[in-house]
């Protein structure tokens, strides 16, 4: 005969209370933390989840699972464990992220093809070129300067990650399309290869101190040497960098959530230069002449605010650096910006430095971009 359980709730006494009171306990806290975390949901956000056609597609579902999840209380504590779990076991570093040798991450987009990927290029480069034809009629030199990808001047310690053969001659084909257009190129690659050591940081999509000095003064010869700014009176003094090794958290460390955990869950830290560099001011005697105003104004991306590129540019041009680069500038950001600012409008300078990342070539357009294309065709900055 077989057995079965059978329960006695006479005999259970005050323990047969106790699932049902657990549950209940669960369920209480759990919404008492869902309302203390949405307290924190911007009145704008309730206001969009409110609107009758996102509520009837779906979008407000969408929005309110989001919110949920960026304030709930503990989100935070999970997404910690959820990350050092993932790097510990898989060396997961996200989406945006690679891993190469031992201590070097590298940027996915470095990495990646895009659909379009030459129309786009050729397109920037027309723009850059209608771009500089408009500044020299206005009496400004437009020079452009290309980042070269880590990944290629870093390519011995990809270890393994594959870097499309495409992306070969990606800088030879866009100097030869604003060659074309008379716009002066700097190259950048025999610079930073001839390094001894890294040319960039290892846990950081930009180059390192080591890496912008070189490009600073690769720069700042072909400017003399175009005869675009006088030479410098006396080379860089000794005492004008002052130099200690500290850590630096690059920031693909912190695109991929790792900066979060404690120390034994996650990479180490790069211990690199970091500098200070003493300012070149304008010593010259005309204060309300062209000779007052700054010779060279520089606009880009985060590269020309790392590794005190523009600091180091300055030093070995003897002459102060306007830096109207942007973080996040992209490609158009920080050139229309300036290009359209009363600061340019009052006072050009002679010579503008563009600089652009090798990846942001071939990326896909971004409505501004668009726009601007438009009106560089029109003959409008």
């Amino acid at each position: 005969m077989s057995e079965s359980f059978s329960f006695d709730a006479k005999k259970a006494g005050i323990w047969r209370f106790v699932p049902a009171l657990s549950f209940a306990v669960i369920m209480a806290t759990g919404f008492a933390v869902t309302v203390s975390s949405l307290r924190d949901v911007p009145e704008q956000k309730w206001q969009d989840m409110a609107h009758f056609k996102k509520i009837a597609q779906g979008e407000s579902t969408r929005i309110f699972t989001g919110q949920l999840n960026e304030h709930f209380l503990w989100s935070k504590p999970f997404a910690q464990i959820e990350r050092a779990v993932s790097w510990n076991v898989a060396g997961d570093t996200g989406a945006q992220v690679r891993t190469g040798c031992s201590g070097w991450f590298f940027l996915t987009d470095e990495l990646t093809t895009f659909n379009g990927g030459a129309q786009n290029a050729n397109a920037r480069a027309y723009m850059i070129g209608e771009a500089g034809r408009i500044l020299k009629s206005r009496g400004v030199t437009l020079v452009v300067t290309v980042v070269p990808d880590k990944s290629r001047i870093e390519q011995a310690d990809l270890c393994g990650l594959h870097r499309p053969s495409a992306f070969a001659n990606r800088i030879d084909e866009w100097e030869t399309l604003l060659g074309n257009k008379q716009i002066p190129f700097i190259d950048l690659r025999a610079a930073l290869s001839t390094i001894r050591g890294d040319a960039y940081y290892r846990t950081d999509s930009h180059w390192n101190e080591a890496g912008a000095n070189a490009a600073a003064n690769a720069v700042a010869q072909k400017l003399v040497e175009w005869k675009l700014v006088d030479a410098p009176a006396s080379p860089v003094a000794a005492d004008a960098v002052k130099t200690t090794i500290s850590e630096r958290m690059g920031d693909l460390y912190r695109v991929s959530s790792l900066d979060g955990l404690p120390s034994w869950a996650r990479p180490a830290i790069e211990k690199t230069a970091v500098s200070t560099v003493a300012p070149v001011v304008n010593r010259s005697d005309d204060l309300f002449g062209d000779a007052g105003l700054p010779a060279v104004v520089l606009i880009g991306t985060s590269f020309s605010l790392r590794g005190n590129f523009v600091p180091m540019l300055s030093q070995h041009l003897g002459a102060p650096v306007a830096n109207l680069a942007k973080d996040g500038g992209d490609f158009d950001g920080s050139a229309m910006a300036y290009l359209r600012s009363q600061t340019f409008q009052k006072e050009p300078p002679k010579v503008i430095v563009w600089e652009v990342p090798e990846r942001m070539l071939q990326k896909p357009f971004k409505p501004s971009e668009r726009q601007w294309l438009e009106d560089l065709k029109q003959g409008k900055l």
